[in-house]
């Protein structure tokens, strides 16, 4: 504790200034427990303030947070900013019996984050790799709720990659709820309050021309958060193959959803790799690229395998 509160310390001291007084003050609590604290102190306001680090220690340890963060944590604390991630999920953290409930998957692109990928643990699948991550309830307006699990946490916890990938599959079939909808149903109900008379005249006149030349469908989770993840839902696959009675193309349209067409009718290249690089390229932010690949899920073995390797991201 002594080594992390001097870390902290520095980085508090780099932040704040010479007008600060910041030294550490621990404070004596109920049954013995010692809180272990800074002392933030303006030196022309005569009212400092405390910040704990206790709950800090296993983040850091796991390697979630850095000092540098922690340091900006602790000043919007003694600010008046609540810490986004609320005390009782971090009292949690070190418990994975705890946080097997909150464990979800995520599918990101392989090669591109080959360096990421030696800090956390994952497997690869065809030319992704499965990482994982924490649902945690976040403070409103205070970031979408996603802590990635690093190597130091799954260490914590003496849990191996097979343990998260057992607890991930398990809240994936039952919490994540991944489904596929059409796409003109999609886009109606996507479609922004101002943008709604202008774009709903739009997709009137189409339906009335008929059904697409191509059916389509978007495939995601109820969070519409890493819902590329639904490539691992083989129950939603095999009953979107079973009742179209043909294999699956899937498109990679982001890290959030993929775009699913069924193969029958001549359409099985509807669109090519390079087709789904320029949609990359044009319409997708960079952080969130999946893949330049078209994958194909078979109705008889039940496996999703590349039909066509696309470019590197």
């Amino acid at each position: 504790m002594d080594e992390f509160r001097k870390e902290v310390i520095r980085e508090l001291e780099k932040k704040l200034g010479d007008g600060y007084d910041i030294f550490p003050k621990d404070n004596t609590k109920n049954n013995g427990f010692t809180a272990h604290g800074i002392f933030i102190h303006k030196k022309d306001n005569p009212i400092g303030a405390v910040a704990y680090l206790d709950g800090y220690i296993i983040l850091y340890a796991a390697g979630v947070m850095t000092s540098e963060n922690i340091a900006a944590e602790l000043i919007r604390q003694c600010s008046g900013d609540r810490i986004p991630i609320p005390q009782s999920e971090i009292n949690d953290l070190e418990d994975f019996n705890r946080m097997q409930e909150k464990l979800r998957l995520r599918l990101i692109n392989y090669a591109a984050n080959f360096a990421e990928l030696e800090k956390i643990p994952h497997r690869k699948f065809l030319d992704l790799a499965v990482t994982y991550y924490l649902d945690i309830g976040m403070e409103p307006g205070k970031g979408n709720g996603a802590l990635i699990i690093p190597n130091g946490l799954m260490e914590i916890w003496d849990a191996t990659e097979e343990d998260l990938y057992r607890a991930g599959m398990e809240n994936l079939r039952r919490k994540d709820k991944c489904f596929a909808v059409d796409m003109l149903s999609f886009i109606r109900g996507a479609v922004s309050a101002e943008d709604e008379e202008e774009m709903r005249a739009v997709l009137d006149e189409i339906e009335k021309e008929g059904a697409p030349r191509v059916e389509m469908y978007v495939a995601s989770n109820q969070k519409h958060r890493f819902g590329a993840v639904c490539m691992l839902d083989s129950s939603l696959l095999q009953q979107m193959a079973y009742s179209k009675g043909c294999d699956l193309n899937i498109y990679p349209s982001c890290i959030d959803e993929l775009i699913i067409v069924p193969v029958k009718d001549g359409n099985e290249d509807c669109m090519s790799t390079e087709d789904v690089c320029e949609i990359n390229m044009c319409n997708v932010p960079k952080e969130e690229w999946l893949s330049n690949s078209i994958y194909r899920y078979d109705r008889v073995t039940r496996e999703v395998s590349i039909y066509k390797e696309g470019a590197p991201l």
